[in-house]
């Protein structure tokens, strides 16, 4: 079994990000947890998954996964770095516990989603436990698993924000612009709201938004409305197009968010229980 220092983690998580990569003869390595490491192997044919499993005095085990499944790629049995992720903890756990590496993967479907949770304390620890074990090295005078606590919630948003990319990116627009077309379906589709309306429920300043409703206009998902009694003040509304796209861009996202809670295991009252917890945090900040 080799020996190796541990290298620099490369975010491997977006299609994006591997597409810069040059090819080479050995993986690019993405630190998933202090102890199993998923790699990338980018040849002039193709990509492929690796797996890296250390067990003790700088030695470990290594496996192929699977080949990658990049974006417009024909090949079925691709992984996602998502998949390769959960074919990384299958194998690193079967090498743990003597199990034969190629044991079946876990039912992916609604109906087996319960049967292939494991409770948090059989979680493989991840690098947001790495952060917060390093602190509690450095100081432990300081409890920090509320820290910790909280750069999981900012993860899970990071992870969301990504999903809603990526179907801001399948309707050809701009995330931002997405987030414009929602708010003006959750208006309601005949109304129509005021470019100060939109900046200041979005968070943006007035020429972010600005330069969002000319794209938007320029594709024809919105268009302009004169203010009842006033037309001096600019009103922009929804396009068919734009009904339309908000529309699908909603129900993705939602389908999107009800198949993560499926594969987790959670349950709907302990989501409302959740719910009610962060009401509460964000309420005291």
């Amino acid at each position: 079994m080799p020996n190796i220092n541990t290298p620099s983690s490369v975010d491997l998580s977006s299609f994006e990000t591997r597409d810069t990569l040059p090819a080479r003869a050995k993986p690019y390595w993405h630190i998933h947890s202090p102890r199993t490491h998923l790699g990338y192997y980018k040849g002039s044919r193709g990509a492929a998954w690796y797996g890296r499993m250390f067990i003790g005095d700088g030695k470990y085990k290594q496996a192929k996964l699977g080949p990658c499944k990049e974006e417009g790629g024909a090949d079925a049995r691709g992984l996602t770095f998502e998949l390769a992720i959960e074919s990384l903890l299958r194998w690193a756990e079967s090498e743990q516990s003597g199990e034969a590496p190629g044991a079946p993967a876990p039912d992916r479907s609604a109906a087996g989603a319960g049967r292939s949770v494991r409770s948090a304390s059989q979680l493989q620890p991840t690098r947001l436990d790495a952060i917060s074990q390093a602190w509690a090295q450095e100081r432990p005078d300081v409890d920090f698993w509320l820290p910790g606590f909280f750069l999981r919630i900012e993860y899970a948003h990071y992870l969301h924000d990504r999903r809603v990319q990526e179907v801001a990116k399948k309707a050809g627009v701009t995330v931002g612009d997405l987030h414009v077309l929602l708010a003006l379906r959750r208006n309601g589709t005949d109304s129509a709201m005021r470019p100060t309306d939109l900046y200041r429920e979005l968070l943006v300043t007035s020429g972010a938004i600005t330069k969002r409703l000319d794209s938007l206009r320029e594709q024809k998902f919105i268009e302009r409305a004169a203010a009842e009694g006033d037309r001096r003040s600019e009103l922009v509304k929804l396009t068919r197009r734009g009904l339309a796209i908000a529309d699908t861009a909603m129900t993705r996202i939602a389908q999107s968010l009800e198949g993560i809670v499926k594969a987790s295991g959670v349950r709907r009252d302990e989501l409302r229980e959740m719910d009610d917890c962060f009401r509460r945090l964000i309420a005291a900040m």
